[in-house]
């Protein structure tokens, strides 16, 4: 089946019937208001997402939609709350090595080249003659840089796809670049903060036709990952400055931002703070502006809800000729 005859999630339409291939992003067993229970699913491509929903022989069906499974789906969607969905008839796992990951995540609308191009650009404009040798070491590595120019920034939340880590990794430099000319602050410490702020992430996601944690990803995480390692290759430098390393190891550590979050440090530099805030800053934006992207048409005023900023979003965008100008 080529792209043009393949049945998109953006394209689903209400009343039709379907059969189709799709990645399973999530799925659990819930119970219904009158009893019993069914099993929920999310199902995607790399066009979007559209929860699917099992009544009947749960037991069967639990096994193969599992997360991470690529799944043969036959069923009809339906409308349900203003939302799209799936009733599942019948699904069959597919092989992997039948299955084209490309159909089923997406990837950065940037060129990954010119993105890594970006990055050793920024690398090349930190005046710390410390810091600038501790990145071009860390991102010379031929692993991080195999793993990072590929990785994804999250799961699910912002950043999603293939090559999102270096695209998230290379705004969050750049914002946190000048807001640190307005502050006056450290602007090379700022710059290796924001570089290094997730690489953990290339260790902690596995990407395929969707993305999981590792092992390593669910019982240490990217914070205590990428600060062990930024460690390491510190070790390596002869006479790397012993207050550099502790404030650069404290962004690392703090980045996000509260004990909450997942935050071992909560920022007490303004360095810390600004690459906390810039991070932030990046991925809530991101977050908007995919939920704008990826639903609905202008006519339509609100996005669906978003889990990363917790509210739906209003979607109409001003435009440069206003009709009532």
């Amino acid at each position: 089946m080529t792209d043009e005859q393949r049945v998109w999630i953006k394209d689903l339409r209400a009343g039709s019937d379907l059969e189709e291939v799709y990645a399973v992003r999530a799925a659990d067993v819930r119970q219904r208001r009158g009893g019993g229970p069914y099993l929920a699913a999310t199902l995607g491509d790399r066009t979007g997402e559209v929860k699917a929903l099992v009544w009947q022989n749960i037991d069967r069906f639990r096994g193969v939609l599992e997360p991470g499974n690529v799944v043969a789906v036959k069923g009809q969607v339906q409308r349900y709350n203003q939302q799209l969905q799936i009733v599942v008839r019948q699904a069959e796992a597919v092989s992997e090595a039948s299955v084209d990951e490309e159909l089923f995540l997406r990837s950065s609308s940037v060129d990954p080249t010119l993105l890594w191009k970006r990055l050793m650009d920024t690398i090349e404009g930190v005046g710390d003659p410390d810091l600038r040798q501790l990145l071009l070491r860390v991102f010379s590595d031929s692993e991080v840089e195999e793993r990072f120019r590929v990785a994804p920034a999250a799961r699910s939340m912002h950043h999603a796809f293939r090559s999102g880590l270096l695209e998230h990794t290379v705004s969050v430099a750049e914002i946190a670049r000048l807001l640190s000319g307005h502050y006056a602050l450290d602007t090379d410490l700022v710059t290796a903060g924001a570089l290094l702020h997730d690489l953990g992430k290339i260790w902690e996601l596995e990407i395929g036709a969707s993305i999981e944690y590792t092992d390593d990803g669910r019982l240490i995480g990217h914070l205590p990952m990428e600060t062990l390692f930024v460690e390491k290759k510190i070790g390596e430098l002869e006479g790397f400055p012993r207050e550099t390393r502790r404030q650069l190891l404290h962004i690392l550590l703090s980045h996000h931002g509260e004990y909450g979050f997942g935050s071992p440090r909560r920022p007490k530099t303004p360095e810390a703070l600004l690459v906390h805030m810039a991070d932030n800053l990046d991925s809530k934006m991101a977050g908007m502006l995919e939920a704008i992207a990826a639903e609905g048409s202008d006519d339509e005023a609100w996005t669906p809800y978003s889990r990363i900023l917790e509210r739906h979003i209003y979607r109409r965008r001003l435009h440069t000729e206003d009709d009532n100008s």
